[in-house]
């Protein structure tokens, strides 16, 4: 029970403490009109471009004049049928003023994207509210974030102790053992019912889920045909409304065919629906979407599926072996048990090494690098998952070591299990308490953008200096000389201020002892600064310190964090 407590702490602390998801996989290209711009006309649309398909059903582009009016006209559209590029219609002849575009639209693999632009026509107007502002009040709360999460981990739950334990009928029960198949059947019978009820009822949450984050309301709010219509609409919603339907297909079958679950044979055509719903976490998330797909998604299939095999074999083990093993002999008890176990134990050990080799290739895709598996909510969630496992790992290694020669010992011997099989118990609840921590780990992950997604181009921020809004770019973000260009804005119009006396930008990397290396930025335009080769010599995390000098006594100063990688791609974090 201890070992199990801490286990659910732990899950409980992982969902609480670790930081809500960063940049999401989809990054805005373009815009039109662009950010800052003032038009002689009012334009009939405002459309953004991104670096991949997205999908806006819910009130994605929203436009607002200076006193916070709506000035879009319609649902967003893609122009031309691009999926990449959304855009929405504008009431005609729009006064002018400054208006502020803001954009929340979904990319491909479930993440929302969020930010916005500021244009004006004919001149720009004071007031009105930020970007930022904006989108604030389009926001969801951490409850929903958190529910979202759990509703992740009921499924991954429900997958593989309803998948699991189909499998350990079919693939550990012996041929010898009929005689306590009506009993386990029930059992199993049992779990899965309850796997499909648990399944269905998460599916249908993160159907709500998604359409609350992606409306920017709360979980209540969503709960509406409009948000969850949207929702079913996309790519996200499709893939989650299969996996309810054959968490109902699974439910009928167990409820008017309990027979089929008690033989190997026949319990092979409930793993029918089973089999999309190992893949359901690969369909609606990074696997089917990160390049390179042809080796994300089967990687994520093939760890959905070891998983599943390991967890709802001890969850078997705990719940559908005491029936079996009641109904025989003291001395037989722990034959049967043997067997079980044994057939168990080649099955968790290949899915230990499955699991261990599936993640590493993962990682390695979205990841990329070592310095961004601290450096990213998505790098620590998986350095926990990893040290839950080895926990995992070690629990395992001791009882096929120990507690399972005890036991053949013990049949041979014709003795009952005794204190070997209660150690053999509480190491069985032990596992399955950590499992259901890597669950719940699982969970907060799928909500993450990868780590390397941050780094497929260059490093941008935006963040406020003193009264102005400072927008910085280190292109490429990599080992070797790096372009940065800087741009100082009126946070309320977008208007790129001219104000700076001077401007310049140190780089520093305290891990390494490197720097300060400081250089003065040029001008290239109004409120646009450009250092054309500041050189990172090294990869990892460095520290960039702006400087801007507004008058002969007075400065503004911000530091940002920016990750260098070494090959071909970057990162970064603010």
């Amino acid at each position: 029970m201890r070992r199990g407590g801490l286990a659910l702490a732990t899950a409980l602390l992982v969902l609480v403490l670790v930081p809500a998801p960063a940049a999401a996989h989809a990054t805005l290209q373009d815009s039109s009109p662009q950010r800052g711009a003032v038009l002689e006309r009012s334009p009939g649309t405002v459309s953004f471009r991104f670096d991949e398909a997205v999908e806006g059903n819910l009130g994605a582009i929203r436009v607002f004049d200076a006193k916070g009016g709506r000035v879009d006209r319609g649902a967003a559209f893609h122009p031309g049928g691009v999926g990449s590029r959304l855009a929405v219609h504008l009431e005609p002849d729009l006064p002018d003023g400054t208006y502020t575009s803001t954009y929340r639209v979904i990319s491909a693999d479930g993440h929302v994207v969020s930010s916005g632009v500021v244009f004006s026509v004919g001149r720009a107007s004071g007031g009105g509210e930020s970007v930022a502002q904006l989108l604030s009040a389009a926001k969801t709360g951490r409850v929903t974030s958190t529910t979202f999460a759990a509703a992740r981990a009921l499924q991954f739950a429900a997958i593989a102790v309803g998948g699991g334990a189909l499998l350990f009928l079919v693939l550990c029960w012996p041929p010898a053992g009929a005689i306590e198949r009506a009993a386990v059947g029930a059992r199993i019978r049992a779990l899965v019912l309850a796997a499909s009820a648990g399944g269905l009822v998460s599916a249908l949450l993160a159907i709500v889920l998604e359409g609350a984050e992606g409306a920017g309301v709360s979980g209540w709010s969503a709960l509406r045909w409009s948000t969850i219509g949207a929702v079913l609409g996309t790519r996200f919603g499709t893939t989650w409304a299969i996996a309810a339907g054959c968490w109902v297909t699974l439910a009928v079958v167990a409820a008017i065919a309990p027979r089929a679950l008690r033989r190997p044979r026949t319990a092979w055509i409930a793993l029918a629906p089973i089999a999309y719903l190992v893949a359901l976490p690969a369909l609606s998330g990074h696997g089917s979407t990160q390049p390179p797909v042809a080796v994300l998604f089967p990687a994520n299939v093939l760890h959905v599926l070891a998983m599943t095999a390991w967890l709802g074999g001890l969850v078997a083990l705990l719940v559908a072996l005491p029936a079996a093993t009641r109904s025989r002999p003291a001395p037989e008890r722990t034959e049967l048990l043997c067997a079980v176990i044994t057939r168990f134990s080649a099955i968790a050990l290949t899915a230990v090494g499955v699991i261990a080799g599936t993640g590493l290739v993962q990682a390695f895709f979205e990841i990329g690098h070592l310095d961004l598996v601290f450096t990213t909510a998505y790098g620590r969630a998986v350095v926990i998952k990893v040290a839950l496992l080895l926990g995992l790992v070690a629990l395992g290694a001791l009882n096929r070591r120990r507690t399972l020669p005890r036991l053949q010992s013990a049949a041979r011997a014709r003795r009952t299990p005794g204190h070997d099989g209660l150690v053999l118990r509480r190491t069985l609840r032990g596992e399955v308490a950590l499992l259901v921590a890597v669950l719940a780990v699982t969970g907060a992950l799928a909500g993450y953008a990868p780590a390397d997604t941050k780094a497929s181009g260059p490093f941008s921020a935006m963040t406020r200096i003193g009264q102005q809004e400072l927008e910085l770019t280190v292109d490429p973000a990599q080992v070797g000389a790096n372009e940065v260009h800087l741009y100082l804005m009126d946070p309320r119009t977008g208007a790129q201020l001219d104000t700076a006396k001077e401007v310049t930008v140190s780089a520093s990397l305290a891990a390494k002892q490197i720097g300060p290396i400081s250089q003065e930025a040029t001008k290239a335009g109004p409120g646009h600064y450009v250092v054309p080769d500041l050189t990172l010599a090294v990869a990892g995390t460095w520290q960039l310190t702006v400087t801007v000098r507004v008058s002969d006594f007075d400065a503004l100063e911000k530091v940002l964090e920016v990750a260098v990688r070494s090959g071909g791609s970057s990162a970064g974090a603010d």
